[in-house]
């Protein structure tokens, strides 16, 4: 979605011009991407596919996110479905899961550029799975269940949800996602991409688009990112040991 720290914004539309903004994986969305990665490690049973819904050219980042370790990515992309609400875009996600086999289907909770918290309930409610959102932190994941922390009415509670289900996680994870290693930056992943239209869901016209989307927005609210502390080191060795580790953590030097 666009960077709230660069996009231009069309005054005149009273909305954010995507085509000409600087795209960005949604925070909340980036941990739930970084928790299946993690668990897909800590078991290597576990599949994990990567599902977005927006224009063609994601391509490039979704087949990123296979070489950092997913094991396949589809992008669900028509020209019907520009201007989709919350609940147009909920049901064509749903209407491509419906197709798949899944345990835990995990988004985030907000966006940067809506912030309703509405795609992971709706997506629950279309699928007739059981949900929650606000998640702060998945403690354990068994076959049967997951064991989550989540942050409701000023309370942080501690929920057994039973699978299959849809966990919506925050940023507040703080989950490292990490860099595609240099070695995999041109890896052929093709045959792990798949590109998804209206001529494989048949959705009706009327129901996605700014057809199927009820919602009326009054005003928009641009909101703004924590800007990341940039650190600075120094030429001694204590510096380029830091720099060092840095480059051999994003798989950029191997020593």
């Amino acid at each position: 979605m666009p960077d709230t720290e660069q996009y231009e914004y069309d005054y005149e539309t009273d909305k954010i011009n995507r085509e000409k903004s600087r795209l960005i994986l949604n925070p909340d969305d980036k941990n739930a991407l970084a928790w299946a990665l993690q668990q897909k490690k800590r078991d290597n049973s576990s599949i994990v596919e990567v599902v977005s819904m927006g224009p063609k050219k994601l391509e490039k980042e979704l087949k990123d996110f296979i070489r950092l370790g997913a094991d396949c990515a589809t992008l669900i992309s028509d020209r019907l479905y520009a201007g989709s609400d919350s609940l147009a875009t909920s049901l064509v996600l749903s209407e491509y899961l419906h197709t798949q086999e899944y345990d835990i289907i995990l988004t985030g909770t907000h966006t940067l550029d809506g912030g309703t918290g509405h795609i992971g309930p709706q997506v629950a409610e279309q699928l007739d799975v059981n949900q929650f959102s606000n998640i702060g932190l998945i403690e354990s994941v068994t076959e049967q269940f997951s064991i989550v922390k989540a942050d409701q009415d000023g309370k942080t509670l501690r929920l057994k949800i039973q699978h299959p289900c849809v966990l919506s996680l925050t940023q507040q994870m703080n989950i490292r996602l990490g860099f595609v290693r240099y070695e995999n930056i041109d890896k052929n992943v093709d045959a792990q991409f798949s590109l998804v239209t209206n001529e494989t869901l048949k959705l009706s016209k009327t129901a996605v688009g700014r057809h199927g989307s009820p919602t009326k927005v009054r005003k928009n609210t641009v909101a703004k990112r924590k800007k990341v502390q940039h650190q600075t080191v120094g030429t001694d060795d204590a510096g380029i040991a830091a720099v060092v580790n840095y480059l051999q953590e994003k798989g950029y030097l191997h020593v």
